[in-house]
């Protein structure tokens, strides 16, 4: 009976000190882990502070570059539907003068109008964009 009992118990602890150890393994796996970087982080703050600096400064010179690329795609259309939006006025207002304008004209010339001044609210908004981001990177400004 007695050697019926201890194995029972030395199943019944195996079995609950393996739950517990297994129930535990995430938390001391996060304390080694804890443990690993602070002994291996041997950064200072200045170091951290330098490379924020310097992260920083990457994201402002592709922002800067992505911005002005976009500036040109806008500038260049822009100035396609400034001619377009010039040739048709000048065509809609003959038509007026004779008092032969269609309804379809004026709406196209209207639909033309803003999509011309659409680009332009973009065109402006891309400039001070990009006038922002040069600020922000004078040396003065950090």
């Amino acid at each position: 009976m007695l050697r019926v009992f201890s194995n029972f118990a030395r199943k019944f602890i195996f079995r609950t000190v393996n739950e517990n150890i297994m129930k535990a393994t995430p938390f001391i796996l996060c304390g080694l882990a804890a443990a690993l970087l602070m002994a291996c982080g041997s950064h200072s703050r200045r170091d951290e502070i330098e490379a924020r600096k310097a992260a920083l400064k990457h994201k402002q010179d592709s922002a800067l570059l992505a911005t002005q690329q976009e500036l040109a795609e806008v500038d260049s259309t822009l100035e396609v539907v400034k001619v377009q939006c010039a040739q048709m006025e000048d065509r809609v207002n003959a038509h007026r003068a004779e008092l032969t304008a269609t309804a379809q004209e004026l709406t196209d010339l209207t639909m033309l109008r803003l999509r011309r001044d659409s680009l332009q609210v973009k065109w402006d908004m891309l400039g001070a964009k990009i006038r922002y981001i040069r600020s922000k990177q004078r040396p003065d400004s950090l």
